[in-house]
């Protein structure tokens, strides 16, 4: 990332990108991953003038070193897969169709079944059958 620091002193680094705005999305992002490089307390956006501040403890030698590798289009990538998952919440609220149940149930059985009383060289057989007719994962 292409930046300059405007101040710095002891705990503080404040610094401006070479951009003239953020957008509410752009600043979110630099909140959240400036505010997860080790040593940062508070990270502070400006969105106006494409400026950051953060506090942190320890030597700024390592924040600065981190703040020249960074690149904001990975973290938007990043984030864009993060919307794109379904939350723990939200499968725990989803229900499955009862014939799709219906189906899994005796699938399950039938392969236990199959495990139980089928001879083991005729159960390898069939699983090594199963993986090479396998259409989805």
């Amino acid at each position: 990332m292409k930046y300059h620091v405007e101040a710095m002193s002891k705990h503080r680094i404040r610094f401006r990108m070479y951009v003239s705005s953020l957008s509410k999305e752009e600043a979110e992002i630099l909140q959240y991953a400036f505010s997860q490089i080790p040593g940062v307390k508070n990270v502070t956006v400006y969105r106006a003038t494409g400026g950051c501040a953060l506090e942190y403890d320890g030597k700024a030698e390592p924040i600065l070193e981190r703040l020249g590798r960074f690149r904001l289009a990975n973290v938007e990538m990043l984030a864009s897969e993060e919307d794109s998952r379904i939350s723990a919440e939200e499968m725990r609220s989803r229900k499955l169709d009862p014939k799709l149940k219906q189906r899994l149930r005796l699938r399950m059985l039938a392969e236990t079944a199959a495990d139980i009383v089928l001879p083991m060289p005729v159960q390898v057989g069939y699983h090594v059958w199963q993986m090479i007719t396998l259409k989805n994962l």
